[in-house]
């Protein structure tokens, strides 16, 4: 007998629209949303979420991202807008419908009917690989692996017990042509639902068929994109990188989980300065065999150069005995003020083919399969800059990687190797670091004191 489930909506005057109305009927046990940017995907979700542990009273289901940091920043405050409150401790003496267990940083939220919602981070799987869920959501799934998602497929079963049918769910925004998402979805594994922003209701009226005065707004800018942004952001469509600068790079390799660097490594600093675009600060661990990690990021707009440089000290910590800062040496005055703060300062000569081929040889996988430029997973020491991420730009280093492409305009010209468009703060960053490596010119003598150079 087939196993049927009608999922509701109604009871928060909530209701999913075009591709995610299709989502929330589907009986399918294996689902994800993709499609154009701001369609609500992720809001749509958690609503879903929300309708199966309303509906079965006792059901464990979780939140799920790459990070359980990102569980905390990504997920919940959609999940809280959702509700429209910030569920109160169980113990607090008028509780919401919805209460919170574990503080600021919840380990989970639990219904009045017994249900409850786990937060759970790949960084941190042995809560998830140990149990068994009725059903979980999986954001921004195409930054998981599938042998990750194979996984997790073994954890959503029915064996949990409490719903007819569990539901493995994901959203995400489109990537390679070649990516699992799609592959599973050739071989009908799982069913995929293109949204576009028109199935958001902020965005398109669905009764009169207009976009809302702010939706005007919101897609002016999903149309500003360019290139490959452009085709997966306004269009929706899983189109390869053609152009792009760095197509060595893969999320899958270049990017790793976060682990404890040893104390023994060498450690540095890399800065781009800006203010109305990003400034991007990066630290970055050497390893014996000469491979470099980046393990703390700073991305962000409207920060001063007093501002970067406060930043950056108040997340430097005990280990963090930086060797030298390497910077742009066009902007002096920025490197007064480092050394003023008490930072060596190292000033690599600036050539944007240089550097782009500084950093392609660090992409490079070598004969052991791993390459020598790596980007831990959860590296900003702030939250996402709100500006650039409702900008549809940039939030951290890694992402420029994947949008930075060649001009086209000037194919055959001398600048044929030089001409890029696209954010390049994060990668400006890193190719002064690597340059460095190389030798340049170095200012200050130093002595190590709490993570920073003190100044003799």
């Amino acid at each position: 007998m087939q196993k049927t489930l009608t999922v509701g909506w109604e009871s928060k005057g909530f209701r999913p629209y075009g591709q995610m109305q299709d989502m929330f009927n589907s009986p399918a046990s294996v689902k994800i949303a993709g499609g154009t940017y701001d369609a609500g995907k992720t809001f749509s979700c958690v609503a879903y979420m929300d309708a199966l542990a309303s509906l079965y009273p006792g059901a464990r289901l979780t939140f799920i991202h790459r990070s359980l940091n990102r569980v905390h920043r990504n997920i919940v405050p959609t999940y809280e807008k959702y509700l429209g409150y910030r569920p109160t401790r169980r113990d607090d003496p008028h509780p919401t419908p919805v209460t919170r267990f574990g503080g600021e940083h919840p380990d989970f939220f639990e219904y009045r009917n017994g249900s409850r919602i786990y937060m759970n981070g790949l960084d941190k799987p042995q809560n998830l690989l140990s149990d068994f869920f009725d059903a979980a959501f999986v954001n921004q799934a195409e930054l998981v692996s599938f042998d990750t998602w194979d996984e997790l497929t073994a954890r959503v079963s029915e064996r949990a017990g409490k719903m007819p049918i569990a539901f493995l769910i994901g959203d995400c925004n489109p990537s390679v042509p070649n990516h699992w998402i799609r592959r599973q979805t050739q071989a009908g594994k799982l069913a995929y639902f293109k949204m576009s922003f028109r199935d958001n209701p902020e965005i398109y009226n669905q009764k009169t068929g207009e976009l809302t005065q702010g939706g005007k707004r919101r897609v002016e800018r999903l149309q500003n994109l360019e290139g490959l942004r452009y085709k997966r952001g306004y269009e929706g469509e899983w189109c390869s990188g053609e152009g792009l600068v760095f197509d060595a790079f893969q999320p899958a390799v270049h990017i790793v989980d976060n682990f404890t660097i040893s104390p023994q490594w060498a450690r540095y600093l890399s800065i781009d300065w800006g203010f109305r675009n990003p400034s991007s600060c990066l630290w970055w661990a050497r390893s014996p065999d000469d491979r470099i990690y980046a393990y703390k990021e700073i991305y962000k707009t409207k920060l001063t150069k007093p501002d970067l440089i406060r930043l950056v000290q108040q997340n430097c910590d005990a280990v963090d005995r930086i060797q030298y800062a390497a910077v742009d040496s066009a902007d002096q005055d920025a490197v007064e003020q480092l050394q003023r703060a008490g930072f060596r300062v190292q000033e690599p000569k600036k050539s944007r083919a240089t550097q782009i081929d500084a950093i392609k040889e660090r992409l490079k996988v070598d004969a052991t399969g791993e390459p020598a430029l790596f980007f831990l997973r959860d590296r900003l020491v702030h939250a996402p800059d709100a500006e650039l991420r409702d900008a549809y730009r940039p939030v951290e280093v890694t992402d420029e990687f994947l949008s930075c492409v060649y001009d086209e305009k000037v194919r055959g010209t001398h600048t044929d190797d030089e001409a890029i468009k696209g954010d390049n703060h994060g990668i400006d960053s890193t190719a002064y670091f690597i340059l460095s490596l190389q030798g340049g010119r170095r200012f200050g003598s130093g002595r190590v004191v709490h993570g920073s150079v003190q100044m003799r």
